[in-house]
């Protein structure tokens, strides 16, 4: 059985967790990384699994944008945006015009991110929980119970917190900033602060002390106790986290403490999900490491980012590196899913390939060109594409109104010169570039003989195998390394100094088209 429908199976015959509320979070500090796009699908996941079944269910994800700026994205102007370190991300300038804050414009490409992957939680902004006053509540309990939250991190920890800590932090009135401010006191109106410059190594606070109201967003509680709080005021049933939150005395044991010893409420269903890697490297929004969502979603189709996530067991890392033939590979293992679907073969895989459908049912059975057949005859100017896979099918592409296999071949077509342009080996890569490539300007004068010496013999060649022998013998006769002469050859047409075989290669396109380029390589005038 399919891991989420495991879950949703046990969520509903443990009786708890009712009603069904499934919930992710996230600080919308920077670009919406592939990681953060794994832990949404994984929670929708299991919502689509409890629905399947018949069951209310709810799904909501909150951006936490009354978090404050902790670092600057390498993309961002540091010095405009320096300033702004420590405070809360709602009330920090966009980088773009059209939204109303920071927070709310990366918030708004976590929305657009997700949507494009057929997922449609609920949004909940965490400003807007704090200022219309659905946390008052919580920070009242919290502060109140500053001694019971005090011993919960004695006891996690090993040590206590000093005697007038307090889980809040202010909105300084003066800097404006939420890092700097420590609580010293509460008196049950009112709470005494500090914003100093010494609180944290990143940033300064200003000095000024000052003593205000702790609801309606004038500040918020710590993460770890937040958390907790918020699944009481949302109602949430169901949430898991990344592995790093889940670890013994990490982020999740000290809401589940939270939740049983200050606020008295059910912790929710929990699972940990493991991470996404880009070649193998955990990613960061505010940091801008790794392949941003939407980067992803430019270089692979919405359905083969959701069969990625799904295919993979929630606690088991996915590392994704473009390069190679990682994405020839997914389009082949999706394939080999929607077979399983349609031949009701594999029940596993089958569920694999119904859970990557972006929007509704998968569709009827029909004919899948293979992504890197695809690849390789749209480079040979010799295969007419359509007629060559009509003849694989055994008949004509079908092009209808609710499917196309027509559009199939367009939409792979397109990922296809994507990846071949940008990720491909080299020896795949078979495509003479349009324009001279740039790298020709590195050639050696020797490189250059051997180019106009291959004019001659394109001429007059047919065979691939006597053009190939013929080349090795001029490099020869030249005394030229054979790997700076064949390089050479790539260079001109690729801009690569590695690719496929020279002499097949060459012979693919018509010989005035070659001799026109390698003309041009040495830095002779074609003829007109």
């Amino acid at each position: 059985m399919y891991w989420a429908d495991e879950f949703a199976d046990q969520i509903i015959k443990s009786g708890k967790y009712k009603p069904y509320w499934v919930d992710d979070m996230k600080t919308p500090s920077g670009r919406v990384h592939i990681g953060s796009v794994r832990a949404v699908v994984s929670h929708e996941l299991i919502f689509r699994a409890l629905r399947d079944r018949g069951q209310e269910v709810t799904f909501s994800y909150v951006l936490d944008d009354h978090d404050p700026m902790d670092s600057l994205p390498a993309y961002l102007d540091e010095k405009k945006y320096r300033q702004h370190l420590g405070k809360p991300l709602y009330k920090i300038p966009s980088p773009e015009k059209g939204y109303k804050s920071y927070g709310h414009r990366w918030g708004q490409e976590y929305i657009e991110a997700f949507n494009v992957l057929g997922v449609h939680p609920k949004i909940i902004w965490g400003s807007q929980l704090y200022l219309s006053g659905k946390m008052n509540e919580m920070v009242k309990i919290c502060l109140d119970k500053t001694d019971k939250i005090r011993e919960i991190y004695r006891n996690l920890y090993g040590h206590a917190k000093p005697k007038n800590w307090h889980p809040f932090s202010v909105e300084c009135e003066k800097c404006g900033k939420l890092s700097t401010t420590v609580v010293t006191a509460w008196d049950g109106e009112k709470v005494t602060y500090e914003c100093r410059t010494d609180a944290v190594d990143w940033t300064e606070g200003c000095g000024h002390k000052g003593r205000i109201s702790p609801l309606n967003g004038n500040g918020k509680l710590p993460w770890k106790i937040e958390w907790a709080c918020k699944w009481k005021v949302i109602g949430v049933t169901i949430e898991g986290a990344g592995k790093d939150h889940m670890t013994e005395g990490g982020s999740h044991d000290v809401a589940k403490l939270i939740c049983k010893n200050v606020i008295n409420y059910p912790v929710p269903f929990a699972f940990s999900h493991e991470f996404f890697l880009v070649g193998g490297r955990k990613m960061s929004s505010s940091k801008g490491l790794g392949s941003s969502a939407k980067e992803v979603a430019e270089i692979i189709p919405s359905y083969l980012i959701r069969f990625m996530i799904a295919r993979v067991r929630y606690n088991r890392a996915i590392d994704f590196d473009p390069g190679g033939m990682t994405i020839p590979d997914l389009f082949d293992g999706y394939d080999e899913a929607a077979t399983a679907y349609w031949e009701k073969k594999d029940e596993k895989l089958a569920r694999i390939y119904e859970l990557s459908q972006v929007e509704g049912k998968p569709p009827t059975k029909h004919f899948l060109p293979r992504f890197r057949d695809v690849a390789q005859f749209m480079q040979d100017p010799r295969i007419d594409i359509w007629k060559k896979f009509e003849e694989i099918k055994g008949g004509l592409l079908a092009e209808g109104k609710t499917f196309s296999e027509v559009n199939v071949l367009k939409e792979r077509e397109k990922y296809a010169s994507i990846w071949l342009r940008n990720y491909a080996p080299e020896d795949y890569q078979l495509q003479m570039t349009e324009k001279l490539p740039a790298e020709v300007a590195g050639l050696s004068n020797e490189q250059k003989e051997f180019l106009n010496k291959t004019i001659d013999l394109i001429k007059t060649e047919k065979s691939p195998d006597e053009l190939q022998l013929k080349l090795f013998r001029l490099a020869k006769e030249l005394k030229l390394d054979s790997r700076n002469a064949f390089s050479s050859i790539y260079t001109a047409f690729i801009g690569k100094k590695h690719g496929p075989r020279a002499a097949w290669f060459l012979l693919r396109y018509p010989k005035k088209q070659v001799i026109e380029r390698l003309k041009k390589a040495i830095g002779m005038k074609g003829k007109k």
